[in-house]
């Protein structure tokens, strides 16, 4: 909450730049990189102090923002900027996101490897000239065309390859120390791991993607939809819970004649009241 009686006084070059940040905010709302970096000065400075108690108050009274909305866009604010040298600029605020765990990477290296990985992006994006083939209106739409996955597959592969590690040489094959390839050798046994770990990873999206959809059921619903329509007379379904010897419980649904007691049918126990219908379910089949 604000506290106008007791306000932290700010030097008046502290004054300045907050006004600055605030005006930055107030026109930047559109603009994620902004505003993230805006709002991360006034926290980290604690320039919210000259009116507020805490930075979530500021941020609410100031903003009409909560602390976990500001702190996606300052989050998304650092991995833009981390992105930026690459050539990979977000549009958004949940683009700028879906590269965090690149950026994280991407962080811990080099700018010597960073360079590399800059490389690695602009080969794998799409020529965007005027008159080249995959031309987007001269708009330079190619960083999107670069997967956040892809993009996090390339700094993970330039972190691995220390001094020491042993690589097989592009012309001759045989296995040497990385540091004893020359600049565009090891550039070229870099991409060749890149493109051999991201082809195996479109691979698995694309089986992923063609495999068959498990088969959706609301359990509840199946419970009911059973009991009323395929049922028999005296019969009945039941879920029953009972200890497993353990601490724990374990659920089982089954279908059962009423009037000797035998189990007709019953799925394998499980510990949840979902499951164990799901079970039946399947069992049924």
């Amino acid at each position: 909450m604000s506290d106008p009686t007791h306000p932290t006084q700010l030097q008046p070059h502290e004054r300045a730049r907050l006004s600055a940040l605030e005006q930055t905010v107030r026109d930047g709302l559109r603009d994620f990189r902004r505003t993230g970096q805006a709002l991360s000065e006034i926290r980290d400075n604690e320039f919210f102090l000259a009116t507020h108690d805490s930075f979530e108050a500021y941020l609410q009274d100031r903003w009409g923002f909560t602390a976990p909305q500001a702190g996606r866009l300052i989050d998304a604010a650092d991995v833009a900027k981390v992105l930026e040298p690459l050539g990979i600029q977000p549009k958004n605020e949940a683009q700028a996101r879906s590269y965090r765990a690149a950026a994280k990477v991407i962080e811990e290296l080099e700018p010597e490897q960073q360079r590399v990985i800059a490389r690695l992006v602009e080969a794998a994006a799409p020529d965007t000239r005027p008159g080249a083939e995959g031309e987007t209106d001269g708009e330079a739409d190619l960083p999107w065309d670069v997967p956040a996955a892809e993009v996090r597959i390339m700094a993970s592969v330039v972190k691995k390859m220390q001094p020491d590690a042993l690589v097989h040489h592009p012309d001759s094959g045989d296995e040497v120390p990385f540091d004893t390839l020359s600049n565009p050798e090891r550039f070229e046994v870099i991409r060749t791991h890149v493109d051999q770990k991201t082809q195996a990873y479109r691979e698995k999206q694309e089986a992923k993607a063609n495999a068959p959809q498990a088969e959706k059921i609301n359990w509840a619903d199946w419970v009911l939809n059973t009991a009323a329509q395929n049922l028999g007379h005296g019969q009945r379904l039941e879920i029953t819970v009972e200890p497993d010897g353990s601490g724990a419980a374990r659920a089982v649904a089954r279908i059962v004649d009423g009037g000797t007691g035998e189990v007709l049918s019953a799925g394998a126990g499980a510990v949840t009241l979902k499951k164990a219908v799901l079970n039946l379910a399947a069992e049924l089949k």
